[in-house]
């Protein structure tokens, strides 16, 4: 792929000014004759029955013979990113097209790193903006990226061993991509014996993504907390339920902050449930692909997906139950002349009264909601975000919108099929145990509820629940996107 050496220029100078054709050609000291004789020469070196366009076959064969072993090659995501016209052959053209934008966006983030603007990367430069990704690496990492793409060894990278090392890698050139990619190609370099980091977990500055969610979950929670506390006043209803008077109940109880009552313990318990949720999901997504002889994580499987993200769900909603509990007994708590109980109140009276097994109350019917819920949830989201990648955005990385979409209808979809659980959880765990006429289990819960109220007593709360979709999304992300920003996690 090499041809003549960079001249070591920068034709762009400011940060931040937009990269042309003409800036590329300029760094590579190509002229555009040149440039196509090189792209029509790696073309080509891909199709060599000289058939006019390539296929799967010849983009595998290709890969393979550059010496990437098939667990490392993205023969069919190169395929999908060069075909524009999905018809399973990647023509002259579209080849080229690729070529053109790949390499405008190499240059673009060779710019951004090289912040000297002299047309080479220092060690330390690389360094910087690992770090500002979030990625920390050591003295013998670094030199170990640096001696992969420098092929002269001379200290510095140039835009061309730049472009050459990324430039038939078809995802989008963020820093965090790169250094994935590099985790691979030097694992396959240097063999069994390598001292390969083991994954970008260990490098990311995990307690400021974590601090990000937590405050983006705990934003959400509050403003779509009086949502929630409708939706539980609604499911413990055994009588026929209508949204306004509930509505009005709640105000008469506690006023304007009758509608935050307990959530002061779901924002507690965002950070724990979502970090032990997600962590939990990736370490059984890589699990799967490992037990499948897959190392991509994405490459698991809508089924694979559903178990993962059902079981990391079902051990996050375990660690943080207790928590849920008292939340739902504080938002169903009928107030005795307005006074609400204090939080460590009443988990005192409940484990003197009722005992420890009662923080537990309900957890069958939640576990068995969480799964699915969070099975779909997961699984339903990255289809869809796939699905729009390959059939709307044509393999382009999905921007803020399509992802809200995407959240927004994974979420409806996986709380409205698992809503009946929902409220048998939600009533077991406002009932005191020890109680006249407390459900003796989830079965009678079933029992009674089916009997009194029929089928639509198992959706009530539903329709405020989907509410909150939309909203807790969409200022979930927001947040998300703000504090990353603020933490220079981007």
């Amino acid at each position: 792929m090499a041809t003549q050496q960079s001249n070591g220029s920068n034709p762009v100078k400011k940060a931040g000014a937009s990269v042309t054709m003409e800036h590329v050609l300029l760094a590579l000291g190509e002229s555009k004759e040149e440039r196509g004789q090189r792209i029509r020469a790696l073309f080509n070196f891909f199709d060599v029955n000289n058939s006019g366009y390539l296929d799967y076959a010849k983009i595998e064969a290709g890969l393979s013979s550059l010496n990437i072993p098939s667990e490392y090659k993205y023969a069919r995501d190169l395929l999908n990113v060069c075909d524009s016209n999905q018809d399973g052959r990647v023509e002259y053209q579209e080849f080229r097209r690729y070529m053109d934008d790949k390499e405008l966006e190499l240059y673009r983030i060779f710019q951004a790193i090289d912040v000297e603007h002299n047309g080479g990367i220092l060690p330390e430069e690389l360094y910087h903006a690992l770090v500002k990704a979030g990625i920390e690496i050591d003295d013998e990492e670094l030199a170990t990226f640096v001696e992969r793409v420098d092929k002269d060894n001379n200290g510095v990278i140039t835009f061309e061993e730049w472009r050459d090392f990324l430039l038939l890698y078809p995802h989008e050139a963020t820093m965090e991509n790169i250094y994935h990619y590099l985790e691979r190609v030097c694992l396959v370099d240097i063999g069994e014996q390598a001292a390969i980091p083991e994954g970008i977990s260990k490098h990311v500055h995990a307690n400021r993504y974590l601090i990000a969610g937590g405050v983006a979950g705990a934003t959400s929670r509050t403003a779509t907390a009086p949502l929630d506390r409708l939706k539980v006043v609604l499911q413990v209803q055994t009588t026929r339920a209508h949204i306004m008077p509930a509505i009005r109940d709640i105000w008469r109880d506690g006023g304007f902050s009758g509608f935050f009552r307990g959530n002061g313990l779901n924002v507690v318990k965002v950070a724990p449930e979502s970090a032990i949720r997600f962590y939990t999901y990736e370490r059984l997504k890589k699990l799967i692909a490992k037990v499948k002889g897959d190392e991509e994580k994405t490459n698991i499987g809508a089924s694979g997906r559903l178990f993962a993200g059902g079981l990391a769900g079902a051990v996050a909603q375990t660690a943080i139950y207790p928590m849920d509990l008292v939340k739902t007994r504080l938002q169903t708590y009928v107030c005795e002349g307005g006074k609400v109980p204090k939080i460590g109140a009443m988990s005192r009276d409940i484990l003197v009264q009722e005992g420890p097994r009662a923080f537990y109350r309900g957890l069958v019917p939640s576990l068995l909601g969480i799964i699915p819920y969070a099975g779909i949830d997961l699984a339903a989201y990255e289809s869809f975000k796939e699905m729009s990648k390959k059939y709307i955005l044509h393999d382009s990385e999905p921007g803020p919108l399509v992802q809200l979409g995407c959240g927004t209808f994974s979420g409806a979809l996986g709380a409205t099929c698992v809503y009946p659980l929902q409220v048998v959880r939600t009533r077991m765990q406002a009932q005191r145990m020890n109680t006249e006429g407390a459900y003796t289990g989830m079965s009678d819960v079933f029992k009674r509820t089916f009997k009194s109220e029929g089928l639509r007593g198992f959706y009530k709360g539903l329709f405020p629940n989907l509410l909150k979709v939309v909203p807790s999304a969409s200022i979930t992300y927001m947040v998300y996107e703000a504090m990353k920003k603020s933490l220079e996690l981007e």
